[in-house]
Protein backbone atom coordinates (compact mmCIF):
# COMPACT_ATOMS: atom_id res chain seq x y z
CA UNK A 1 0.00 0.00 0.00
CA UNK A 2 1.38 3.61 -1.03
CA UNK A 3 3.06 5.04 1.74
CA UNK A 4 3.02 2.61 4.59
CA UNK A 5 6.76 2.80 4.92
CA UNK A 6 6.30 6.52 5.31
CA UNK A 7 3.53 5.74 7.87
CA UNK A 8 5.87 3.34 9.54
CA UNK A 9 8.37 5.69 10.43
CA UNK A 10 6.62 8.33 11.36
CA UNK A 11 5.12 6.13 13.60
CA UNK A 12 8.45 4.87 14.76
CA UNK A 13 10.10 8.45 15.22
CA UNK A 14 6.84 9.75 16.94
CA UNK A 15 7.18 7.23 19.49
CA UNK A 16 10.87 7.82 20.15
CA UNK A 17 10.25 11.45 20.55
CA UNK A 18 7.49 10.67 23.17
CA UNK A 19 9.16 8.28 25.18
CA UNK A 20 11.89 9.35 27.05
CA UNK A 21 14.84 6.85 27.67
CA UNK A 22 13.76 4.58 24.93
CA UNK A 23 16.02 3.06 21.90
CA UNK A 24 15.14 0.79 19.18
CA UNK A 25 17.01 -2.83 19.13
CA UNK A 26 18.01 -3.93 15.46
CA UNK A 27 19.31 -7.64 14.49
CA UNK A 28 22.49 -5.99 12.71
CA UNK A 29 24.32 -2.51 11.54
CA UNK A 30 22.61 -2.85 8.15
CA UNK A 31 19.41 -2.74 10.05
CA UNK A 32 20.73 0.49 12.43
CA UNK A 33 21.88 2.20 9.12
CA UNK A 34 18.53 1.80 7.94
CA UNK A 35 16.82 3.70 10.33
CA UNK A 36 19.59 5.81 11.12
CA UNK A 37 19.17 7.29 7.35
CA UNK A 38 15.69 8.31 8.01
CA UNK A 39 17.07 9.93 11.63
CA UNK A 40 15.71 7.25 13.85
CA UNK A 41 17.82 7.57 16.93
CA UNK A 42 18.92 5.80 19.08
CA UNK A 43 19.24 2.84 17.53
CA UNK A 44 21.23 -0.14 19.49
CA UNK A 45 22.24 -3.22 17.22
CA UNK A 46 22.70 -6.99 18.59
CA UNK A 47 25.84 -7.16 16.69
CA UNK A 48 25.50 -11.32 17.56
CA UNK A 49 25.79 -11.13 21.58
CA UNK A 50 24.09 -13.16 24.11
CA UNK A 51 20.96 -11.89 24.99
CA UNK A 52 21.44 -11.47 28.59
CA UNK A 53 24.52 -9.22 27.51
CA UNK A 54 22.50 -7.01 25.67
CA UNK A 55 20.01 -6.44 28.13
CA UNK A 56 22.29 -5.77 30.50
CA UNK A 57 24.00 -2.88 29.04
CA UNK A 58 20.54 -1.78 27.80
CA UNK A 59 19.05 -1.71 30.53
CA UNK A 60 22.29 0.43 31.92
CA UNK A 61 21.53 3.54 29.62
CA UNK A 62 17.47 3.31 28.38
CA UNK A 63 13.86 2.84 30.30
CA UNK A 64 12.60 0.99 27.08
CA UNK A 65 13.06 -1.23 23.66
CA UNK A 66 11.17 -0.79 21.28
CA UNK A 67 12.60 -4.89 19.32
CA UNK A 68 12.47 -4.61 15.65
CA UNK A 69 13.71 -7.36 14.47
CA UNK A 70 13.00 -8.78 10.73
CA UNK A 71 9.95 -10.20 9.80
CA UNK A 72 11.17 -13.36 9.29
CA UNK A 73 11.84 -16.75 11.31
CA UNK A 74 14.81 -16.40 13.13
CA UNK A 75 13.74 -12.55 13.20
CA UNK A 76 10.36 -13.88 15.26
CA UNK A 77 12.23 -16.23 17.56
CA UNK A 78 14.76 -13.44 18.02
CA UNK A 79 11.97 -11.17 19.11
CA UNK A 80 9.74 -13.38 21.59
CA UNK A 81 12.93 -14.48 23.23
CA UNK A 82 14.21 -11.16 24.23
CA UNK A 83 10.07 -10.04 25.07
CA UNK A 84 10.82 -12.63 28.09
CA UNK A 85 14.02 -11.49 29.45
CA UNK A 86 14.23 -7.56 28.91
CA UNK A 87 11.35 -6.97 31.15
CA UNK A 88 13.80 -9.40 34.04
CA UNK A 89 16.11 -6.83 33.39
CA UNK A 90 13.57 -3.95 34.80
CA UNK A 91 13.12 -2.69 30.57
CA UNK A 92 9.60 -2.15 29.35
CA UNK A 93 9.26 -3.04 25.94
CA UNK A 94 7.13 -2.25 22.58
CA UNK A 95 6.73 -4.52 20.02
CA UNK A 96 3.57 -2.92 18.05
CA UNK A 97 6.09 -1.55 15.21
CA UNK A 98 7.26 -4.53 14.19
CA UNK A 99 3.17 -5.10 12.74
CA UNK A 100 3.43 -1.57 11.41
CA UNK A 101 6.29 -2.38 9.41
CA UNK A 102 4.16 -5.87 8.27
CA UNK A 103 1.61 -3.50 7.81
CA UNK A 104 4.30 -1.74 4.71
CA UNK A 105 5.13 -5.17 3.30
CA UNK A 106 8.48 -5.12 4.21
CA UNK A 107 10.31 -7.84 5.70
CA UNK A 108 13.54 -6.80 6.53
CA UNK A 109 14.33 -3.80 8.39
CA UNK A 110 17.83 -3.38 6.07
CA UNK A 111 15.33 -3.52 3.26
CA UNK A 112 13.74 -0.12 4.07
CA UNK A 113 15.37 2.86 2.51
CA UNK A 114 14.84 0.67 -0.62
CA UNK A 115 11.06 0.29 -0.29
CA UNK A 116 10.82 4.14 0.99
CA UNK A 117 12.27 5.27 -2.62
CA UNK A 118 9.66 2.21 -4.65
CA UNK A 119 6.90 3.90 -2.91
CA UNK A 120 7.93 7.49 -4.00
CA UNK A 121 8.00 6.61 -7.27
CA UNK A 122 4.73 4.73 -7.76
Amino acid sequence: MKGEVKVFLLKLKTFLNSQEGWTVLVEGKRDKRALTLFGVEPVVEMKGRKYHDIAQELSEKFKGVVILTDLDSKGEEIFKKLSKILPAYGLKVDGSLRGELKKSGVKFVEKIPEAFTEERWK
